[in-house]
């Protein structure tokens, strides 16, 4: 089982939450208003937080769910529809956080 793309997903959440990534770097859209700035990086913590909760999780399944199924398509198939769910499921609560200002 890949274990790969979840620790992925977390490697790239690290430096969203602890505000090392620049808002005109590789991530994001680019900034033109030097006041947007602020909330270009609280943005990014969100969302950083959101990677790291739904990557652990993918990673979590990837670990414990496949003793559990009798083929290892299934298990793969299971795995990656909770990885896609858990992530998804990321991106749209962050997306909810930073639209409605209560984060």
């Amino acid at each position: 089982m890949a274990l790969y793309t979840p620790l992925l997903v977390i490697l790239a959440a690290v430096p969203m939450l602890c505000g090392q990534v620049r808002p005109d770097g590789p991530f994001g859209p680019r900034v033109v208003d030097p006041s947007a700035h602020a909330a270009w990086y609280r943005a990014t913590r969100i969302a950083g937080a959101g990677f790291l909760i739904g990557g652990a999780v993918w990673f979590a399944a990837a670990m414990l769910l496949p003793p559990l199924f009798d083929s290892t398509q299934q298990a793969q198939e299971t795995v990656a529809f909770i990885g896609a769910t858990a992530v998804s499921a990321a991106i749209f609560v962050s997306m909810a956080l930073v639209e409605s200002g209560k984060a």
